[in-house]
C-alpha cells in the first residue's frame, strides 16, 4: 500500500493507491495520532478511490474506530471523510462509520472528493 499525506491548513488529505494493507492503515493511523500537526487539524480526508484492491475486513475496521474513538478523548471533534467508489471499500467504511457513532469524530462516506471537500469545509 501507498499512501501520500497532504497537510492542508484545517486538516489532512491522505490519498491511498495501490492494495490497501490493514496493518498499514493500523499503523500510518498510529503514526497520524502522535504527529504534531494532528492536534490542529480539523478534519481527514481518507481518500480510497484509486486503491486497486485492499485486504481489510469488517474486524479492522472495528480496531480502527476503537483506536479513534480512545484518540478523540483527546483530541475533541474531529470530521473524517471517506472518499470511496468501490461497493466492498464503501460497505467497509458504512461498518466503521456505525462503530463510531456517538463518538467526537465524526464519519461521513462519499463518491468524490469534491462531495468530501464540501462537507469537511462546513461547520458541524
Amino acid at each position: 500500500m501507498a499512501y501520500a499525506n497532504t497537510w492542508e491548513d484545517a486538516g489532512l488529505y491522505r490519498k491511498f493507491s495501490g492494495l490497501v494493507d490493514s496493518e498499514e492503515i493500523l499503523r500510518s493511523n498510529l503514526d497520524l495520532h502522535v504527529h504534531p500537526k494532528f492536534a490542529e487539524i480539523t478534519y481527514i480526508i481518507n481518500d480510497f478511490s484509486e486503491i486497486t484492491g485492499h485486504a481489510v475486513t469488517a474486524a479492522h475496521t472495528g480496531i480502527y474506530a476503537k483506536t479513534d474513538d480512545m484518540v478523540a478523548f483527546v483530541k475533541g471533534r474531529m470530521k473524517i471523510a471517506i472518499v470511496a467508489d468501490q461497493d466492498p471499500v464503501v460497505a467497509l467504511a458504512r461498518g466503521y462509520r456505525e462503530q463510531l457513532a456517538g463518538s467526537l469524530f465524526i464519519c461521513e462516506i462519499f463518491a468524490t472528493l469534491a462531495e468530501a471537500r464540501a462537507w469537511v469545509g462546513r461547520d458541524s
